[in-house]
């Protein structure tokens, strides 16, 4: 009987340890870095907004606080307003949301150009030009 008891605490005990020592396997480990962050760490940052260039897709994200973007009438007491994008000089759209996207550009060099229409005194004519390379 003590011979029973000795190999069940000696069973204990071992499965005790094996299993603090997987827990500190797991607590050596590194921890992740979500996705969310491995994405806005590759965007560059370019004044007011935020880019990142993905084939032949410009991903564009204001970073603008306390700025609604909305398409009615503008009105000057008012944080509001749109963004206008220009491609190599040309006018590519009007966009209404904090994160666009602007598609199927050509392989080179593009100048794009983002401006902000607003008629707030902080953000009036605010814009922002840089380089892309599509590859």
């Amino acid at each position: 009987m003590k011979w029973m008891l000795s190999i069940c605490a000696l069973l204990f005990l071992l499965t005790g340890c094996q299993s603090q020592h997987d827990q500190e396997q797991v607590t050596r480990q590194e921890p992740a870095v979500p996705v969310m962050q491995q994405t806005q760490s590759e965007m560059k940052q370019q004044g007011f907004l935020k880019y990142k260039v993905q084939g032949s897709v410009v991903y564009i994200e204001s970073t603008l606080q306390d700025f609604h973007l909305e398409p009615s009438p503008l009105k000057k007491d008012k944080k509001a307003g749109y963004f206008t994008v220009y491609v190599d000089g040309k006018r590519a759209g009007n966009e209404y949301t904090a994160a666009f996207v602007v598609k199927h550009l050509s392989k080179g060099k593009h100048k794009m150009t983002v401006v902000l229409n607003s008629r707030h005194p902080e953000y009036k004519q605010k814009r922002e030009t840089w380089d892309v390379f599509v590859t």
